[in-house]
């Protein structure tokens, strides 16, 4: 190219550049900002929406949750304070329920109400405002009842006319419903209707709290309440319309399910909607209000990236179960959540990984103070292998397959090797473990009765994520035979000698597991002999068989009521297993309304001037309600005459004599707590209802001539006491605990708060005529959880731990059907903190009553209690020591359901052997006397099913108090001769006004 041509073209391309991009530069460079811009703006939109479909989720939940946690609380509360004894008519818990509204009967308003019922007093149909369902129709309560308790009304019904519809978003009380962009939304109402409300009769108040925005139930959205009777497995149809008035008693759960929506929709105009659900027992009537409570909360959930953090995708994992202290559990729900409420305090949070997951949180546990709520979450991770699904059946023909009419096994525990995973049958027979990856084996294990028909254990690999079935058969071995007789033991040696006659139609069995099932059973002839035929143990001589026998009533046992252990083996022929029998001397004595009762020898004037001619026969000491002519009555014994005790107290001269305390006299208690002689001569201390004078009183034995066992007329002068609580006290102990040489006293309260009670220490001042002083109450001392603790229903002293000194069990009632049982550590005699809490967990029952025994047999003291589950129904429970180190442990062993509620407990040896039997004194229901007494004897290391009837139907009324002592033993003017066997007395309320002294003589 020519200098010139160049020139030109380097002119040209310059004026080029000058000018910028081209058109089509241009339009790309355009094209791709919009591309990007689109994306950022698609980005920040789905952004912004991920954002509110999230606060729309929360919201709806926040909503969903409040109204939930407010509606269960209350409901579970349903008859607090009801009218229950209205003669024909009780207040109904439940006065009305559909599928959007619920009407119950509780006294909330005042708290505390007094007893004459501050206002609002019970709802007056004749009043007004009157809720529409009640109003005319059916459910309409035939009179205004007589306590405190008025209705709470949780609804959508806004504008009272009976139906949820439109007319209630516009309601005054649904207005904020109106209000909001969701044409779904009501307003759920709380609504307390109750007479002299404001002090106006007639006024039944009625005014509404809006509760929560939630969505009506209808369509998609599920029932506000869902209702079982009792009896059915399955629901109320709400087709049928509300609970009908005559099966309000019957209901027996309600399950809540609280549905609300977000107050915005999302970008498609859709509302979030949350639908939580809770099931509450309307018979437990737990007083939840009593108590502010504080949310524990959290998830337990897959770790997958194992960072210990709960990241996006991370699923939680259901039903794992996890415990808040000792005494408040939950399981997880579906999404890996747990919420347990308890009260302020310190607790330690722990969980039970789901089978096939391992805790990788660490520390595996949370130590945290509650008040306010915390929150804390378990990583798991899941372990490598898989599930084996197990499955047991009846082989009745041997031949090792499942064929029609050979039916499956339940309560099969199965384990698993290695590892040691375990697992029990369910009724179908199946039941699962998770094997880890490798070689692995399962055993089922058979009682002695019973031979698998095949491989047992059976072998199998599992690979990661496999799954393996595995299939057993079992079938009965052949049998033995066990032979003997039932004889009475006229004097009591245990052997049948010559001319002691065998009893006919006595209940015989065996056992494998200690008495709570029974493998074979027949009666005696008339003779008295047995044959019992008995599937043989041996080989594989695994378990073994306790044979035992129940003496029938009017009874006792002179022999162990249990022999073992015994294996037999197929065509063995087992003799001369016998079992020896006494008739128990029934001493019936008229006595005032009983409430309480103990033993001693009170030492009475039976000796002229010389203590060394004392019988030393134990006395007895009850306590009655006030209102008669006296509510203390002392039977002195009549050694060696016979019978031991005359009719009345009173009559003839010498029997006794009776005194009048302030008040009905709950508890009782006899030691010598004064130190003037002779120091031998015990003393009474007597609990009652709070009176002007006290609640706890001290009457020292008197000394002077002719005076010796009789507490004075009244009480001591200034030995009248009033707990801190103002309450009543309930139960009564003595024990030096205050470091002195004479007994302190331990006095447990209700208190006037419902629920609520205290245990408080007065300690001796060691003078000749002492005085008490407290020196600490229970809680506020002791480290007791949550600084709060039930009704006292019952105290017993016991050496948990072995270590010399005696340990404090209490067990209390916080709601009516509600109870704990609390177990406190002796720590030593200085101030401050002698009793410290060591162990507590809820009762499922209101406590009554409590025994300590050894019932295993193992050297250590275990708690039966008695409790009240209904009006009507109550169980015995027998909790084991597990004593580990210092740690106090026990474990909720038996459960023995009583023919009513359980009113007393004691426990002594009233068999053969030497263990603690179990007395036991129970009421039919809340609306009659009717009731009786029963004993358990504990020979086989547990609490049996069953219990004999000591007074041979003799004893038809309620019995709230026992106590035990040997009433045949004296030492003047001749010696007793043995054998020395403790007996019994019971303390018997015909009436209102009437009751008996009954005592077991053996």
């Amino acid at each position: 190219m020519s200098p010139s041509a160049r020139s030109r073209w380097f002119r040209a391309r310059s004026a080029h550049d000058a000018r910028g991009f081209t058109l089509i530069e241009a339009l790309v460079t355009v094209t791709l900002l919009a591309l990007v811009a689109g994306a950022i703006m698609l980005l920040l939109n789905s952004s912004a929406h991920g954002k509110q479909a999230t606060s729309n989720s929360a919201q709806a939940t926040e909503a969903a949750q409040a109204a939930l946690d407010l509606m269960a609380q209350e409901i579970r509360s349903a008859g607090y304070g009801g009218d229950v004894d209205f003669p024909g008519d009780p207040q109904p818990a439940i006065a009305y329920v559909d599928s959007a509204q619920i009407i119950f009967a509780a006294n909330f308003e005042p708290w505390p109400d007094s007893a004459a019922h501050g206002q609002p007093v019970a709802y007056d149909p004749d009043g007004s405002p009157r809720p529409a369902p009640l109003d005319g129709t059916d459910w309409e309560p035939n009179q205004k009842y007589r306590t405190g308790a008025e209705l709470i009304r949780f609804t959508l019904d806004a504008n009272n006319d009976g139906d949820v519809d439109a007319d209630d978003r516009s309601a005054s009380a649904g207005r904020d419903a109106a209000r909001t962009r969701n044409p779904d939304d009501f307003v759920l109402l709380r609504q307390t209707y109750g007479d002299s409300t404001g002090n106006v009769a007639g006024n039944n108040g009625g005014q509404s709290q809006s509760i929560a925005l939630v969505l009506e139930p209808g369509g998609s959205v599920p029932p506000l309440f869902t209702v079982y009777l009792r009896g059915s497995s399955t629901p109320w149809n709400w087709a049928n319309g509300a609970i009908p008035p005559d099966k309000l008693s019957d209901i027996e759960r309600v399950t809540l399910q609280v549905t609300a929506a977000s107050p915005q929709p999302d970008a498609r105009g859709r509302y979030a909607q949350t639908t939580l659900r809770t099931q509450v027992t309307s018979t437990r009537n737990l007083p939840n209000f009593l108590t502010t409570t504080y949310a524990v909360q959290g998830y337990v959930y897959n770790d997958l990236d194992m960072d210990r953090s709960m990241d996006a995708g991370e699923p939680g994992i259901a039903d794992v179960s996890v415990r808040v202290g000792n005494s408040y559990s939950t399981t997880t729900s579906s999404t890996g959540y747990y919420l347990v409420r308890v009260p302020a305090g310190t607790y330690t949070i722990r969980h039970t990984p789901a089978s096939g997951f391992a805790n990788f949180t660490s520390p595996d546990t949370f130590v945290v103070s509650v008040g306010p709520g915390v929150t804390r979450s378990f990583a798991d991770t899941a372990r490598s292998g898989g599930y084996v699904d197990v499955h047991v059946y009846r082989d009745a023909d041997a031949d090792g397959f499942e064929d029609a009419g050979e039916t499956p096994m339940a309560f099969m525990p199965v384990t698993l090797s290695p590892g040691g995973a375990t697992g029990t049958t369910s009724n179908s027979g199946n039941a699962r473990l998770f094997a880890p990856t490798g070689a692995f084996s399962i055993r089922v294990l058979t009682p002695d009765s019973l031979a698998a028909t095949g491989s047992n254990p059976q072998a199998g690999v599992m690979t990661n994520g496999g799954a393996v079935a595995m299939s057993f058969g079992v079938h009965p071995n052949a049998n033995g035979r066990i032979t003997g007789r039932v004889f009475n033991d006229l004097n009591r040696n245990g052997s049948q000698d010559t001319g002691e006659p065998g009893v006919a139609n006595v209940w015989i069995g065996s056992t494998l597991d200690l008495g709570v099932t029974t493998a074979a059973f027949t009666t005696t002839d008339a003779n008295g002999d047995y044959t019992l035929d008995t599937p043989a143990n041996a080989p594989p001589s695994t378990s073994p068989y306790y044979l035992r026998f129940l003496p029938p009533p009017g009874y006792f046992a002179t022999t162990s009521t249990a022999r073992g252990p015994i294996y037999l083996t197929a065509g063995q022929s087992l003799t001369g297993q016998h079992f020896g029998i006494g008739a128990f001397q029934v001493i019936s004595l008229s006595a005032s309304r009983v409430l309480s009762l103990a033993s001693a020898d009170l030492y009475e004037n039976d000796f002229g001037t010389n203590t060394a001619n004392a019988r030393r026969d134990v006395d007895v000491l009850l306590g009655a309600d006030a209102g008669g002519t006296d509510n203390i009555s002392v039977w002195f014994n009549q050694y060696n005459a016979n019978p031991a005790f005359n009719s009345s107290p009173l009559t003839p001269a010498g029997s006794g004599y009776t005194r009048n305390a302030p008040q009905s006299v709950l508890s009782i208690a006899a030691d010598t707590l004064d130190s003037g002689a002779p120091k031998s001569r015990p003393d009474v201390v007597t609990g009652t209802r709070k009176a002007a004078a006290g609640n706890f009183f001290v009457w020292f034995n008197q000394n002077t001539s002719g005076n010796q066992g009789y507490i004075p007329v009244s009480y001591n002068a200034g030995q009248n006491y009033t707990t801190s609580d103002g309450g009543d006290v309930t139960a009564v102990l003595t024990l030096d605990c205050s470091g002195g040489n004479m007994p302190d006293l331990i006095v447990g309260t209700r208190s006037p708060t419902s629920g609520r009670g205290t245990v408080e220490i007065w300690q001796n001042s060691n003078a000749t005529t002492p005085v008490f002083a407290q020196q600490e109450m229970y809680p506020g001392a002791g480290a007791v959880p949550g600084a709060r603790m039930g009704e006292v229903a019952g105290m017993a002293l016991a050496d948990i731990d072995s270590d010399g000194d005696k340990d404090l069990v209490v067990v209390t009632k916080t709601g009516s059907w509600t109870g704990e049982l609390i177990v406190f550590k002796n720590t030593g005699r200085t101030n401050g903190n002698r009793f410290q809490y060591a162990f507590g967990h809820d009762l499922g029952g209101a406590a009554t009553c409590v025994t300590t025994a050894d019932v295993n047999g193992d050297g250590r003291p275990d708690v039966v209690l008695g409790t009240q589950t209904s009006t009507s129904s109550g169980n015995l429970q027998y909790w084991r020591n597990n004593l580990s180190g210092s740690n106090f442990d026990f474990s909720y062993e038996r459960r023995v359901d009583a023919p009513g509620i359980v009113m007393s407990v004691t426990a002594s040896d009233l068999g053969g052997s030497t263990r603690s039997d179990i007395s036991m004194g129970w009421r039919q229901s809340e609306s009659t006397y009717a009731g009786g007494v029963l004993l358990y004897y504990t020979d086989t290391g547990t609490l049996p099913s069953s219990g004999t009837d000591p007074s041979n139907g003799s004893v038809v009324n309620m019995v709230p108090a026992l106590t035990t002592a040997n009433y045949n033993y004296g030492v003047k003017p001749t010696a007793a001769v043995p054998p020395f066997l403790p007996d019994l007395a019971a303390g018997v309320k015909v009436t209102a006004t009437t009751g008996a002294l009954v005592i077991f003589i053996r």
